[in-house]
Parts: structure tokens; sequence; C-alpha cells
């Protein structure tokens, strides 16, 4: 499974190549070690040779096992040997061969003759070995002789290995201090990544308007890239809302002026057709108060978001609705714990709350209650008067979205509407109680810790 995480894709990247790294250049000083090694004991084979072939030439058989300085010679197997061949055939020894030959190097070309190679040896040993001919005097003659000289294998493989744990336990540290530093290097260099998100996040939250950190210039196409994608999204939500408005404001008259005609028609004694018209206007400015609040809240809960603090803006509709027809006699009761905000735009809260509080006004008896409660990560509104609930069953059925459920003719019912296609912008629902009351509760995230919410602005209420 791939893992989507740049970081650990990156860092699984440096390890492998530091690992591979140290390895080849450990499995490299370990080469050259050995070579050095080998180039040393082929110097110290030429100076045994030479020893073996100047006891041989001046002091002649019987003395030269005495002559020879090394006392590896004299110990069975010691690790370092001499024989003298004649006519392809032995004709004395070093005392370490006990009863060992060393076999001849056979036929090589002329630039090898003088080089050291490698043979088997005694007891199943690898030998280091250098071989040459030379001519010396004779009772019947000058004779031509082979003098070899050998120096066990082994005890190269054991520096080999030695100076390999060596070297081992000295990269180690090194592997581990590059693997730290590549971390390091990752979390510094992606730390202007997290600087974006963090950004985004404070333009989602309301924090900020656009992004201003200070950017690698690596980075800085891709913020001004989303800095013009805010910029554009803000003018379209902003010319969104004007044409909404533009759009109540130019059908407003000619429909107060079709109203007028559906009254003269009344008055002419044209009720059938006065109903008809009356109705269809109805219609009309349903759908139209309908699709307009939709278009003022068209993209409000996306991009860069903004928070409501929840006391002010409540007591401000409060304040508004005492001042409208029946407010003044109606006791206004609010519970609102101070400091909460929501996860709402400003002006989508006004026009939720200021329509369910124009509805409470219009239809309660004697008392409005707002209550605000703290559920875990969001808040519980509920907005409660003691009027009649909504007409249906028994249990006060919720009526159709904008079909008149109330007994007040001048009442369509698209407040609730409005109320709800607001709402689902922001993913949450209304939940209706009409248990000879009515009580609409809803709930809003809240604000996360840390952050400060944007100064939430007034909104009109939409009457329902």
């Amino acid at each position: 499974m791939i893992c989507n995480s740049i970081r650990l894709r990156l860092l699984v990247v440096a390890v492998t190549s530091i690992v591979v790294t140290i390895a080849v250049a450990g499995a490299s000083l370990v080469v050259f070690f050995e070579r050095q090694v080998l180039r040393y004991v082929e110097q110290d084979l030429n100076i045994h040779w030479t020893e073996l072939a100047t006891a041989f030439g001046t002091e002649g058989e019987a003395g030269i096992g005495q002559r020879l300085t090394d006392p590896r010679y004299h110990q069975p197997y010691g690790g370092a040997y001499w024989q003298v061949s004649e006519g392809g055939r032995p004709i004395m020894r070093s005392r370490s061969l006990w009863d060992k030959e060393l076999p001849l190097a056979g036929p090589r070309e002329d630039g090898d003759r003088d080089k050291a190679f490698e043979m088997d040896g005694p007891d199943g040993s690898e030998l280091y070995v250098i071989e040459r001919e030379v001519t010396v005097d004779g009772t019947q003659g000058p004779r031509r002789v082979s003098l070899s000289v050998a120096l066990d294998h082994g005890q190269v493989v054991e520096l080999r290995q030695a100076f390999g744990w060596d070297v081992t336990r000295v990269l180690i540290p090194i592997a581990a201090v590059l693997v730290l530093f590549a971390w390091l290097q990752l979390s510094l260099g992606l730390r202007p990544l997290r600087a974006v998100g963090h950004e985004l996040s404070a333009v989602q939250t309301g924090q900020i308007r656009r992004m201003t950190y200070r950017f690698p210039v690596e980075l800085e196409p891709l913020v001004e890239s989303i800095n013009r994608l805010l910029d554009r999204q803000e003018d379209l939500v902003r010319k969104a809302r004007d044409r909404a408005g533009a759009l109540a404001h130019g059908l407003k008259t000619p429909l107060t002026i079709l109203r007028g005609e559906v009254r003269r028609l009344e008055q002419a004694g044209l009720q059938d057709v006065a109903g008809c018209m009356q109705e269809q206007l109805q219609l009309i400015y349903t759908h139209v108060e309908r699709e307009v609040a939709r278009a003022r809240t068209s993209g409000a809960s996306v991009g860069c978001g903004a928070y409501t603090q929840l006391d002010e803006t409540i007591a401000r509709l409060l304040r508004l609705m005492q001042h409208m027809p029946r407010g003044e006699r109606l006791v206004w009761e609010s519970d609102i714990p101070a400091g909460l905000a929501v996860d709402m735009d400003p002006h989508d809260f006004g026009e939720v709350m200021g329509n369910l509080l124009d509805n409470a006004r219009k239809w309660a008896k004697s008392r409005v209650v707002v209550q605000i409660g703290r559920l875990g990560d969001k808040v519980r509104i509920s907005v409660e008067d003691d009027g009649p609930g909504f007409s249906g069953d028994a249990c006060g059925g919720r009526p159709e979205r904008g079909v008149p459920g109330r007994s007040d003719p001048d009442s369509s019912g698209l407040g609730l509407g409005i109320v709800e296609d607001i709402l689902a912008e922001y993913g949450t629902s209304v939940d209706i109680e009409s248990n000879g009351r009515c009580r609409i509760v809803f709930d809003l995230p809240l604000c996360r810790p840390g952050q400060v919410p944007v100064p939430s602005r007034s909104a009109m209420p939409t009457s329902s």
C-alpha cells in the first residue's frame, strides 16, 4: 500500500540512499584496505625471498634452515613457509611444511613472474606465494633452482574482518547522524507547506481574509493563485447577493400594482377571477422570495468562512423584534452563554434567527424563549413560543415548505423554507415540536478553540 505522506516518502528515499551509500563506502574501504594489506604482504614476501636466496647462495643446504629469521618457519603449519625446488621436485623445505609440499606455480607470463599469487597450501589453507628461479654454482656446474616463500592468506582475512567491524562501528553512527539531519531537512523543507495549511485554515475560519504569510519563492505562485481564487469567489458571492436584492426590488413594484388590480376586480364583483389571480400572485411572490434567499446564501458557507458571536447577534435581533408589531406586548427571554461563537456566516445566521424570531412574534400569545446550549463541539439553538403549532396531524406534523400551514392568511410558510435552505448549506436541519406549543431546534458547529470569530453583522429578518 502506497503511503500518502510526502514526509514519509522522502524520508524513506533519504534513509535508503544513506544506507546504500554507507554500505558502498564501507565495502570500498574494506576492499582498499585488503589491497593495501596484500601489497604489504607482497613486500614482506620479497624480503623473505631475498633472505632465502641469500642464505641458499652463501651458506648452502646445511645451514639454510638456521639462517632464516622468521620463527614461524620452525613451527608446523606456522603460517610462513619456504621451499627450494630443482627439476620440478622439492629438494628442501621449511619445517613448517611438515610432510607437505608447495605445489609449483607452472608457466606464467613474463610480466607476472615476479609478482605474488595465491595457491592452496597445507591444512586446507590459502597461501600468498612468490616463486622465482635462480642459478647457483654447484659441484657439477651451474644449477637452476626455484625458490618459493609463502605466507598464510588467513591472516589477511582476519585483518580484513577486523577492519570491517571497525569500519561498521564507525559508519553506523555516521549513518544515524545523516538520517537525523535528513529528517531535520525534511521538516524544515516541508514547514512552508504546513504554513500554507495554517493560512488556509485561518482564511476558512475568518481570522484573515487572504494568505499574507511570507512564503518561499517556490510557493509564491501557488499562494497568489489561491488568493486570486478567493477574490474571485468573494466577488461572485457579492454579485449574486446584489443581483438577488435587485431582483427583489425590481419585482416589488409590479407585484404591488397587480395586487391593486386584484382588489379592483374584487370590487367589480369578479371574485373568481380575483381569487385565481391572487393565488397565482402569491405563488410568484413565494417563488421569487425563495430563490432570492437561496441566491443570497449560495456560496457563503464555502471558502473564506466567518464565525458569528451568538450573544451579540441574538441580542440585537431581540431588540429589533421588540420594536415590531406585537413585539412590545410579548415577553422575550434568552439563555445564551457568553463567548459562544458558531461556524456560520453572520449574514446567514441573521437570516435564520430573524425568520424564526419573526415567526414567533406573529404567533406567540405572550412569551418567546431563546435557549442555547453546548453539546460537545456543537451548539444547540432553540426558539420556543406559546402559540399554536403547525397544522397537520394530531401531533402537529410539519407542513410542506412554502405551503401555508397556519391559520394566518398572510403567512405563506416561506420563512421556514428559507431557514431550512440556509441550514442545508451548512449540513444541518431543523427539528419542529408542536405539542401545545411551537419549538424549533437546530445544531451548529462551534468555533474551534483559539480562533477569533468575525464580528457579526446585523441582518434584517425575512417575514414568514
